[in-house]
């Protein structure tokens, strides 16, 4: 019989109240840059990582249904936000919006850096192959194939990019 059934069957509603009351998370949020222009964002510090966003209680805004170019939206029904909901002034709102809009500009700087990168190092691999890669065509295959997944990937993100910065503007 496991530890935690034996507590349950003896404590049911302390075992209840740990499950439901447990204590609400928020971390900071770092932003690391590798030495191979690589960015990843993590709630862990990195040696040389920048903290880019700290609020505890921070909630995301809700997006309400708008009409694009003249199409019909749904409407979607106001409810009141519970008392206790934090609230946001318009300024610090603002300033949201405006490092929101900082962070994907550079983040779509860098996709579109290693992306030009990338179509060169595809171009280059496509042009050189190695004698081990004569004798072995698989191999040279291969090496291409990675480039292109590679490739692919930092597209992906560029477009990723443009279409969430295009929902800003």
């Amino acid at each position: 019989m496991c530890y935690l059934d034996a507590m349950c069957k003896k404590l049911p509603l302390a075992s209840l109240l740990l499950i439901l009351l447990g204590s609400p998370a928020w971390a900071d949020i770092y932003k690391h840059v590798d030495e191979h222009g690589n960015i990843t964002f993590t709630n862990t510090p990195v040696r040389g990582a920048q903290r880019i966003f700290v609020e505890p209680g921070y909630a995301a805004p809700r997006q309400a249904n708008k009409a694009k170019n003249g199409e019909a939206g749904t409407p979607r029904v106001n409810t009141p936000s519970p008392t206790h909901f934090p609230r946001v002034d318009s300024g610090t709102q603002k300033e949201r919006d405006v490092n929101r809009q900082r962070i994907l500009q550079d983040e779509l700087a860098s996709e579109q850096r290693l992306l030009a990168e990338q179509k060169k190092a595809l171009a280059d691999a496509e042009t050189n192959r190695s004698a081990e890669e004569k004798a072995n065509p698989q191999k040279y295959l291969e090496r291409i194939g990675r480039l292109r997944e590679r490739l692919q990937l930092h597209e992906k993100n560029v477009a990723a990019l443009q279409i969430e910065l295009g929902k800003n503007r």
